[in-house]
């Protein structure tokens, strides 16, 4: 699933929009080639497990916030699961 590839950004704040689809796309495949409630069960556990705890410390951020002080930490939990 390369969704994400296929799709240009119009500047780094599209990027959840770009990463999110793919993420969203990878689970609805793969929750139609197994079984939708425990693929849900898990991906509810991974955002229990690292997105929740992102949101709560220093790398928190918005899907897109209004400013930045470096590219670096948009590589996060927050931009490919949270934008799903």
């Amino acid at each position: 699933n390369w969704t994400g590839n296929r799709v240009t950004c119009r500047d780094w704040f599209q990027l959840s929009l770009k990463e999110g689809l793919t993420v969203y796309r990878d689970q609805e495949f793969s929750s139609d080639m197994n079984s939708r409630g425990v693929k849900r069960i898990g991906d509810v556990a991974r955002l229990r497990m690292s997105q929740f705890p992102q949101d709560s410390g220093p790398m928190a951020h918005a899907i897109r916030p209004d400013s930045y002080i470096k590219m670096d930490n948009f590589y996060t939990v927050t931009v490919y699961e949270k934008g799903a």
